[in-house]
């Protein structure tokens, strides 16, 4: 019978060549799946190796070979993240190696870790490298400085000339006498529609100063001056300035969100201004999709210098618009459909409050280098919220308009420009009816 000491001594005995059968039956597992994963690399056959390393992940993280391999199928299958863990891992205990050094280089690369990829391969090419290897850091050394370069902040500014003609400057009925309730009335010239030739001018200044990979401010003023040659009391002025902040969660799904203050004037005297808050979501699809969907709460005030009731047109506007895009090569389309509301901010002028709602078709063609052709089709419904005070009828207007434009790219500084617009707006009150269409071509340098 075996007494207790010799119990214990059998037990301690198989104890220690259980450790010793584990510790080897583990060595060779290790060996075997690394040596099945370096097989599946060499095969390129990464997302299988990155797979098979998975089921080894727990037992041999932190063992150099097992690192090496799981960093490689990692960093090949597109996850640089993992890939920089597993090969800091070796780097940190092995820091003479300069494969392992070359490939956490390009997994900070491609996780977008600029800076320490560009530590990194410098350090190596300090070291001599064989003419190969220095001439694929090189090459990873310009594409991090073009990388780089990407988040300066971008300055343009741009000039621009038109001239063309207007056959209805002031959106006027063509009519001389209107019937009203009341009895007939006769308008005056400054009512009817007016046709005059026109200079255009406009100046654009962009700023743009990214912050990372993922969001930008941005900043932008612009002047429009258009200048009629013989009814100065249309000439229109419009500055606008807009401060903004986009951001996105992935390269596919970007937000943005903007100020806008804008003035118009009339005749060089103050006519409105305007203040607008826009939130926008756009995402870009698979094969040339896009979808984008703005919101925008706008406050426009009408200055009563030259006429007291002009406040009477003061409303508070909320705007919806979606908007679906389909690129190719040559051909950009896109349809968008939109929805307004307008509320006053005085009840007395209730006849001005609108509701309206829009859809629009747009198309860009490339019909050879420098050369772009485009279209637009666009309708228009708005239906007013009370009774016109004179015809005692309630309002609705229908809006449409065509226009069909060439752009000619002279070179990466200048550009021609030609379009033609036609505009109609059917009204159920025959003095808001009026049609329209202008013709102009210009110039634009960008500086």
């Amino acid at each position: 019978m075996f007494n207790m000491k010799c119990i214990y001594s059998i037990i301690l005995f198989l104890s220690f060549q259980l450790t010793y059968l584990g510790n080897a039956f583990a060595a060779e597992s290790q060996a075997e799946l690394v040596a099945k994963m370096n097989a599946l690399i060499e095969m390129g056959r990464y997302q299988e190796a990155y797979a098979l390393g998975q089921t080894g992940l727990f037992d041999y993280e932190g063992e150099p070979n097992f690192d090496f391999a799981y960093g490689l199928a990692a960093l090949e299958s597109g996850r640089p993240d993992e890939a920089v863990f597993a090969f800091e891992r070796i780097a940190f205990t092995n820091t003479g190696q300069q494969r392992v050094r070359l490939e956490l280089a390009r997994a900070y690369f491609l996780s977008e870790n600029y800076a320490a990829a560009e530590t990194l391969f410098t350090e190596v090419l300090a070291t001599n490298p064989t003419q190969n290897v220095r001439a694929n850091i090189e090459a990873f050394l310009q594409l991090i400085d073009q990388a780089q370069s990407s988040f300066d902040s971008i300055l343009n500014f741009s000039l621009s000339i038109n001239a063309g003609t207007d056959s209805n400057i002031n959106s006027a009925t063509e009519l001389g006498v209107i019937d009203t309730p009341i009895g007939d009335v006769t308008l005056s010239p400054g009512g009817q529609k007016i046709n005059d030739s026109f200079t255009a001018y406009t100046g654009n200044i962009s700023y743009t100063r990214p912050i990372d990979k993922s969001r930008n401010i941005t900043a932008q003023a612009n002047y429009n001056l258009r200048n009629n040659h013989v009814t100065d009391q249309f000439d229109l002025t419009i500055w606008s300035g807009q401060a903004g902040y986009n951001w996105g969660l992935n390269s596919n799904l970007r937000y943005s969100h903007a100020l806008r203050l804008q003035l118009v004037e009339l005749d060089k005297k103050k006519f409105q201004n305007s203040a607008t808050f826009l939130n926008s979501l756009q995402r870009i699809g698979s094969d040339g999709w896009s979808q984008s969907l703005t919101g925008a709460y706008t406050m426009v005030r009408y200055a009563t210098g030259q006429n007291p009731n002009a406040n009477l047109r003061d409303i508070n506007q909320f705007l919806v618009s979606g908007v679906i895009t389909k690129s190719s090569n040559r051909n950009q389309l896109s349809i968008s459909i939109f929805w307004g509301d307008d509320s006053i901010q005085n009840s007395i002028g209730k006849n001005n409050e609108t509701q309206f709602v829009g859809l629009a078709l747009a198309d860009q063609y490339l019909l050879r280098p420098r050369h772009l052709i485009y279209g637009r089709l666009s309708v228009q419904m708005n239906d007013h919220g009370a009774a016109d005070p004179i015809f005692n009828v309630t309002r609705t207007n229908n809006t449409s308009s065509a226009s069909l434009g060439w752009i000619w790219q002279l070179n990466s500084n200048l550009t021609v420009t030609t379009d033609f617009t036609y505009s109609d707006n059917e009204s159920n009150i025959d003095l808001y009816s009026w049609d329209r269409n202008r013709v102009q071509t210009g110039l634009r340098v960008l500086f």
